[in-house]
C-alpha cells in the first residue's frame, strides 16, 4: 500500500524520539533512516511528514469480532464496529487516541533504526504458548516458532526474514578504554512480559498475555509502558543482579558458539541462519514428479504435507536443476528452514494444513489465509535468489484486481515500506531450466496469468523501476561517532570506494581526517549479520544494482560502515578441545591437534593443558582460520572418542568493577528430566549468557578454566548431589592453577534426593515456575560455610591400588576396572542401602528414557524396597562380614544389614538417621564441618521406611575422624549415591585435606507488624489510666 493512500499519513507527525536498542546517541533516526529506500536519490531535507507519521505504520480503520487489544496502553478496544486502527504492514493495533502517542515502529523500518546490529542466537524450532511474534505480532499458540536463547526475541519460521538483529551484545570489550567512565544503556525488547508485571515509572501493571505490549529490559529486567520507558534514565545499572553479573564490555569472543552452531553444507563456510542444504529426491524421469511416500489417507496433514512438497520443491525445475548438480558435481538445492519444517509436519493446525493445500507462503504461519473462492492466490518473488530456493511469498488478490493493488500487496507481504508507483510486476516462466520473465502492463489480468500457468498460482517477479541505473544513494553509518544517524551520499556507476569515504568524512564533519585511515565496510542484514571489509577500488553502485536484481529484500538489508583502521588486536580466539587421550604431554597434545588440522586452520598457541582430562585450550589469532578448525574438529574422533570442541570467552580483568563478584554457573542438562534445559535458558536470559555452561559440552573444565583468572568468584551448581561432587573434583584438581582456588558455591538442585541443598537451605528440588531471579538474589546474601570432604580408599584383598585420576568418575563391578579412591561428600554406605541404590542404578541404565520425574524416580526406590521385604538378602548378619576400626578401635557391632557413614544430617530425601542430640547424650550434634563422621547402623528394609517416615532413628554406633573397614566378602557398597559391587578387602575413609566452601542460604525473619494502636498525645492522665488499667490486671491475675 503506498503512503499516497492513506490519509492519516497527512496527520501530524508524533514528535517524540524513539529509543532502540543500538540507536542510543546524541542524534535520532527520526524523518532519515526511511529517507533513503533502494539506492533512489532523495532530498532529506524534503517534507517527509507523509513519510514518518506514526513511525511508519500503514494504519487503516477496522472492525473487531472479538475482544481486542491497544499495543501502545494495553487495554481493550471498545465499540461496535471500526474500533481502532490497525497497520496494514505489521499488525499494530491501537486506538485512535493512542496514534499520536505511538513509539514504536513498523517491522518494515525497524530494522532502520539500529545503529550496530548483533545477531540472534536461534533455538531449535519449539512451541511457545501465551507468547507473540515479534515480527508480525500475531499469537503464537500451537505454532512452531523460533526462540532467541539471549534477549526473548520470538519469531514465526515465515517471519525469519524480517527479524530485527538486535540482540544483547553480551562481549564488547575494546582494548585501552577506561573501565572508570563505562555507563551502560538499557537493551529494550518489547512484549511477552510476565503477566504481573509492574511498570517502573508509573507502578501499574504493564505485563499483559493479550497482545504484545510494553517494554522489558534484558539486562536489569526493567519493566515498563510503552509510553513510560522513554521517561526512565538511559542509563543501566544491571538491577539487583548488578554484583554477580558479568558486564559485557569485560569479555571478548570474537568467535562465539552461535556463529558456528547449526547444520551446514560444508565446513569452513560461514554459516547462513536457518538454512538447510538437503538433496532434491533422484528421478529416473525429469518430466514426472517424483513418487511420495505411501500415506493414508486418514491423516489429512500428512496429505496436504505431500501436495505442499509436489507443488512448491518437487517441480519440474527443481529435478531438473537436481538432476544436473548431480552431473556437475555442484551443491544439493538449498531449500528455507520454513520449507524444510513444513515438509517434515511440524506445523499441525488446521489453519497450516489449509494453507499448505492451498500452496500458501504467508510471512505469518497462523495468520488467517484467504479462501481460492474469494480471490486468486499470486506467488511473488523479490529476485533470482528466491526463485532458487523457491522461497517465495503467496499473496491473495481480487481476481478482478489491477496491477496497483497487486504490487501493494506484493510490497506488504515483504514489509517494504515504499510508493508502489516505483515498482512492476513480471511473469516468470522457465523452460529447460532458463528463466524468462516478460512485464506485465495493465491489459493483463489475473485470469490470462492463470490460464498461462495451467491452473497454478502464477509465479511473478517484484521488480524496482530502474529509470536511472547510473547513480543513486547510499547510507553510511558511522561507528566511530555519537551518532545512530546514517549520512546519505550521492554516487555514481563509477565512485569508488576511497570517493565514499572522502565524502562520508565531509558528511560527518571530519574533514581533516586522513581518508587512508578509514575503511568502509558492507553488513549485510539477511538471517544475522554479514560483514566484509570492501576494497578501495571497489564501486558500491555497481554491486547495489546487482543485489537489487538477485533480492529486493538483500538490497533493502545492505548498509555501509565508516570505520577508523586500527591497529591489529590481539583478541584471540580461545578454543576448547575435550576427549584426547590422558596424561600426555604438552608437546604430544600439540602434535595431535596439529595433525588434525590443516595449514589454513592452523592455530598459534597453547594456551593451557589439562593433561588429567585430556583437554587443551588453543587459541587463533586468524578468526577465520579458528572457524576453520572449529568444523574440522568437531567432527573428529581420536581412539574412537569424539572430540569436544567449543569457544570460549577471555575476561579482562581491568574493566571488572572491583565490587562485583561474578557467578559462574553450571547446569546439568541432563538432570531432574527437562528441567535443566529451562533452568539454562533462563539463567541466560538474567545473567551474561557467557558466564553459564553446560555440563554437557566438556564438564566443568571450561567454565573453570575461563573464570581461573578471577580473585575472587561464586559459583552456582544446578544439577543433583553427583553433580556437585563432579565440579567439586575437577575444582580440586586444577585448583592449583586457578587464583581463587575454593570459592564458595551455592546449590540449586535439579536431582532426586538433592541431600547436599537441603542441609545448606536450598530445598528439596526446583519446581517449575518457581522464581529463578529470586533464587539469584538469595546467593547474593548467602553466607559461607565450610563443608569437610572425606577420601574414600578400597583396597581389594590381594591386591595393591594406586590412587588413578579417573577414580572418581568410574562404576564398575569387574576387579579390573575396580574405583579404588573417592572423594565423599555426602555419605558412604555399605549394605542393604547400597543394595537398594544398585538396584535403582540398573534400573535406571536399563531404560534411562523412563527415568526423568523426581516423583517416579521415588516410586522406583519405594518398589526395590518393597521387592526385598520378608526375602533373604546378601546383607543380612552383615556384622558377621564386617569388622570396623574408628580411630584405633575396634568397634562392637549389634545384628546389622546395612552401615552409613555420614557426613551431612541429610539422607535418602531429607531423612536425618542421626537424629538430634541433647545435653545428656553421649555423641555430640552432627555437623557437615566439626571434622566428624557420624556412623550408623541399620537393621534392614522396615527401618529405613521408619527412618523415612521420620518414625525412628539408625543406630548410633561412633563418631570418628578416621575410620577402617574390613569386609570378608564381595558387598554392594555407594558413595555419595555411585553404587557399585565391591570386592573383598579393606576400606579406610579419612578426612581430606581439600575443605569446600559453600554458600547457605540465609534465613529471612519477617518483620512483625505493629498492630497495637498509637496512643496521641501522651498526657499525664493517659498515663495514670494505663497504671490503673496495669494494676487491675494484676489483681484479676492473683484472684
Amino acid at each position: 500500500m503506498s503512503s499516497s493512500s492513506n490519509p492519516h499519513h497527512r496527520s501530524r507527525i508524533h514528535k517524540q524520539a524513539v529509543i532502540l536498542p543500538g540507536t542510543e546517541g546524541s542524534e535520532t533516526m527520526d524523518n532519515v533512516a526511511a529517507s533513503v529506500s533502494f539506492g533512489r536519490q532523495v532530498d532529506i531535507s524534503a517534507d517527509t511528514e507523509s513519510v514518518d507519521t506514526y513511525h511508519h505504520h500503514s494504519f487503516g480503520k477496522k472492525s473487531f469480532h472479538r475482544p481486542t487489544f491497544c499495543h501502545h496502553c494495553t487495554e481493550m478496544l471498545w465499540g461496535i464496529t471500526k474500533q481502532g486502527q490497525t497497520c496494514e504492514v505489521c499488525n499494530f493495533v491501537s486506538h485512535e487516541r493512542c496514534l499520536y502517542n505511538i513509539v514504536t515502529p513498523c517491522s518494515s523500518v525497524a530494522s532502520d533504526r539500529i545503529k550496530d546490529p548483533v545477531p540472534h542466537t536461534w533455538s531449535d524450532p519449539v512451541q511457545a504458548r501465551k507468547k507473540f511474534c515479534n515480527v508480525c505480532r500475531r499469537r503464537l499458540d500451537d505454532s512452531v516458532v523460533l526462540r532467541c536463547e539471549v534477549c526473548e526475541y520470538y519469531a514465526h519460521l515465515g517471519c525469519l526474514d524480517f527479524v530485527v538483529s538486535d540482540c544483547r551484545k553480551c562481549a564488547s570489550y575494546v582494548r585501552n578504554k577506561d573501565a572508570s567512565n563505562e555507563q551502560f544503556k538499557h537493551h529494550w525488547r518489547e512484549g511477552n512480559l510476565p503477566h504481573n508485571g509492574k511498570c517502573a515509572l508509573c507502578k501499574k501493571t504493564c505485563g499483559t498475555t493479550e497482545c504484545l505490549s510494553s517494554m522489558k529490559c534484558n539486562w536489569c529486567w526493567t519493566m515498563a509502558h510503552a509510553g513510560c520507558y522513554m521517561q526512565l534514565p538511559q542509563t543501566c545499572t544491571f538491577g539487583a543482579l548488578a554484583e554477580i553479573l558479568m558486564p559485557q564490555s569485560c569479555l571478548s569472543m570474537p568467535v562465539t558458539n552461535a556463529f558456528v552452531k547449526g547444520d551446514l553444507a560444508s565446513k569452513g563456510k560461514k554459516p547462513k541462519v536457518s538454512t538447510f542444504f538437503v538433496p532434491t529426491p533422484p528421478t529416473s524421469k525429469p518430466n514426472k514428479t517424483p513418487r511420495s511416500r505411501p500415506v493414508s489417507d486418514a491423516h489429512a496433514s500428512r496429505q496436504a504435507r505431500r501436495r505442499y512438497l509436489k507443488a512448491n520443491m518437487m517441480d519440474n525445475s527443481s529435478e531438473n536443476r537436481a538432476k544436473d548438480d548431480s552431473e556437475t558435481g555442484k551443491e544439493p538445492h538449498a531449500i528455507t528452514m520454513v520449507d524444510f519444517n513444513y515438509a517434515h509436519g511440524l506445523l499441525r493446525q488446521e489453519s497450516d494444513v489449509s494453507m499448505i493445500e492451498a500452496g500458501l507462503f504467508c510471512a505469518c504461519p497462523d495468520k488467517p489465509c484467504p479462501d481460492k473462492a474469494d480471490g486468486q492466490l499470486v506467488k511473488i518473488y523479490d529476485g533470482y535468489l528466491s526463485l532458487q530456493k523457491r522461497n517465495c511469498k503467496t499473496i491473495s488478490v481480487p481476481k478482478d484486481a489491477s496491477i496497483q493493488q497487486m504490487i501493494e500487496a506484493a510490497l506488504r507481504a515483504y514489509l517494504i515500506k515504499d510508493n508502489a508507483v516505483y515498482y512492476y510486476l513480471s511473469a516468470v516462466t522457465e523452460t529447460d531450466g532458463e528463466i524468462t520473465e516478460k512485464r506485465l502492463s495493465d491489459p493483463d489480468n489475473l485470469a490470462t496469468l492463470t490460464k498461462v500457468s495451467m491452473g497454478k498460482a502464477p509465479s511473478l517477479f517484484l521488480r524496482y523501476e530502474d529509470k536511472d541505473t547510473r547513480r543513486g544513494t547510499i547510507k553510511v553509518f558511522s561507528s566511530e561517532l555519537n551518532t545512530s544517524v546514517p549520512r546519505p551520499i550521492s554516487i555514481n556507476s563509477h565512485i569508488s570506494v576511497e570517493e565514499v569515504i572522502e565524502m562520508a568524512l565531509h558528511k560527518f564533519r571530519i574533514e581533516d581526517a586522513d581518508p587512508n585511515d578509514y575503511s568502509l565496510w558492507e553488513v549485510v542484514l539477511d538471517k544475522g549479520v554479514q560483514e566484509r571489509v570492501m576494497e578501495r577500488y571497489e564501486c558500491p553502485w555497481p554491486q547495489l544494482i546487482k543485489a537489487r536484481r538477485n533480492s529486493l529484500k538483500q538490497m533493502k538489508q545492505t548498509r555501509y560502515y565508516l570505520r577508523k583502521n586500527e591497529q591489529p588486536t590481539q583478541e584471540r580466539a580461545r578454543m576448547y578441545v575435550g576427549n584426547l587421550p590422558i596424561n600426555l604431554s604438552e608437546f604430544k597434545y600439540k602434535q595431535i591437534i596439529q595433525k588434525m588440522l590443516d595449514e589454513e586452520s592452523m592455530f598459534t598457541s597453547i594456551d593451557m593443558v589439562y593433561a588429567q582430562y585430556g583437554s587443551a585450550c588453543v587459541s587463533f589469532i586468524d578468526h577465520e582460520a579458528a572457524v576453520k578448525a572449529y568444523y574440522i574438529l568437531k567432527d573428529t574422533t581420536y581412539e574412537d572418542k569424539l572430540l569436544t570442541v567449543l569457544f570460549l570467552p577471555e575476561i579482562h580483568l581491568e574493566m571488572l568493577p572491583e565490587d562485583h563478584c561474578p557467578l559462574l554457573v553450571f547446569v546439568n542438562t541432563r538432570s531432574g528430566g527437562c528441567q535443566g534445559i529451562e533452568v539454562q535458558d533462563a539463567l541466560r536470559k538474567m545473567l551474561n549468557p557467557h558466564q553459564v555452561f553446560d555440563l554437557d559440552q566438556g564438564g566443568p573444565l571450561p567454565g573453570l578454566h575461563v573464570f581461573s583468572q578471577l580473585k575472587e568468584y561464586k559459583a552456582l551448581i544446578c544439577g543433583g548431589d553427583g553433580t556437585v561432587g563432579w565440579v567439586l573434583s575437577c575444582l580440586d584438581d586444577i585448583g592449583q592453577e586457578s587464583v581463587c582456588s575454593s570459592p564458595p558455591i551455592a546449590v540449586l538442585p535439579l536431582g532426586t534426593g538433592n541431600d547436599l541443598s537441603r542441609v545448606l537451605k536450598w530445598g528439596g528440588g526446583y519446581q517449575q515456575g518457581d522464581d529463578l531471579y529470586q533464587m539469584l538474589q538469595t546467593v547474593i546474601e548467602a553466607e559461607e560455610v565450610k563443608l569437610d570432604r572425606w577420601t574414600v580408599v578400597f583396597e581389594p584383598e590381594g591386591k595393591h591400588t594406586e590412587i588413578d585420576n579417573k577414580s572418581n568418575s568410574s562404576n564398575s563391578s569387574s576387579g579390573d576396572d575396580m574405583p579404588n579412591l573417592f572423594v565423599m561428600n555426602n555419605y558412604f554406605g555399605i549394605g542393604i542401602d547400597a543394595d537398594l541404590c544398585l538396584g535403582f542404578h540398573n534400573a535406571r541404565e536399563e531404560k534411562p528414557e523412563k527415568f526423568n520425574n523426581r516423583v517416579y524416580n521415588k516410586i522406583v526406590y519405594v518398589r526395590q524396597g518393597m521387592q526385598k521385604l520378608g526375602r533373604k538378602t546378601n546383607c543380612r548378619e552383615l556384622n558377621k562380614e564386617l569388622k570396623i576400626e574408628v580411630d584405633n578401635k575396634l568397634l562392637k557391632l549389634p545384628t546389622l544389614e546395612g552401615i552409613l557413614i555420614m557426613n551431612i544430617s541429610s539422607w535418602g530425601s531429607g531423612a536425618d538417621p542421626w537424629g538430634s542430640s541433647d545435653a545428656q547424650d553421649e555423641f555430640q550434634r552432627s555437623s557437615h564441618d566439626d571434622g566428624m563422621l557420624e556412623i550408623i547402623g541399620l537393621t534392614g528394609v522396615m527401618h529405613l521406611g521408619q527412618i523415612q517416615g521420620s518414625l525412628r532413628n539408625g543406630i548410633r554406633l561412633a563418631q570418628a575422624s578416621h575410620i577402617r573397614i574390613w569386609m570378608n566378602s564381595d558387598m554392594p557398597v555407594q558413595v555419595d549415591g555411585e553404587p557399585w559391587m565391591q570386592l573383598s578387602g579393606q576400606v579406610v575413609v579419612s578426612r581430606s585435606a581439600l575443605q569446600a566452601t559453600m554458600l547457605k542460604k540465609r534465613k529471612h525473619r519477617i518483620a512483625r507488624r505493629n498492630t497495637e494502636p498509637a496512643i496521641s498525645g501522651d498526657t499525664a492522665a493517659q498515663r495514670d489510666q494505663a497504671k490503673l488499667v496495669a494494676v487491675n490486671s494484676e489483681e484479676i491475675a492473683q484472684i
